[in-house]
């Protein structure tokens, strides 16, 4: 009975050594990454072979896979572009520019808010607190 206590213990004690240890790799690891961000970059590439396809060249140069956009003929957009999928686009001329007028209740409420708002600076300033 006293050696499995005993063999317990020993279990238990590598555990917490093992989790310190850890916890030390684990702590100079991201004190490394915290280090210089500029030693972090990393580039990664892969080879690739360009195949030159001379008629699929010419078919994007003289705009063949271009598809008129929200039905106006003189704006052309690529028939994968995501702007095709749109329903509907506000005309930037149809904003309304001017700025709507507020009624009495609502510039009180306002001006209300504004108070509430300032309450605790107003206090301070009153009690000759410069914050």
């Amino acid at each position: 009975m006293w050696h499995e206590a005993r063999r317990s213990e020993k279990k238990v004690h590598d555990m917490m050594d093992a989790a310190r240890k850890r916890a030390q790799r684990r702590a100079i690891y991201l004190a490394k990454r915290r280090g210089d961000p500029q030693q972090s970059i990393q580039a990664v590439g892969s080879r690739c072979r360009i195949l030159r396809d001379d008629a699929l060249y010419q078919a994007t140069e003289d705009q063949q896979g271009l598809i008129p956009w929200n039905g106006k003929q003189d704006v052309l957009i690529d028939r994968f572009d995501g702007r095709a999928l749109l329903d509907f686009i506000r005309d930037s001329s149809s904003r309304r520019s001017r700025v709507q007028e507020k009624t009495e209740e609502e510039e009180e409420l306002e001006e209300f808010v504004n108070f509430e708002r300032y309450r605790d600076l107003i206090k301070h300033r009153r009690r000759g607190c410069r914050c």
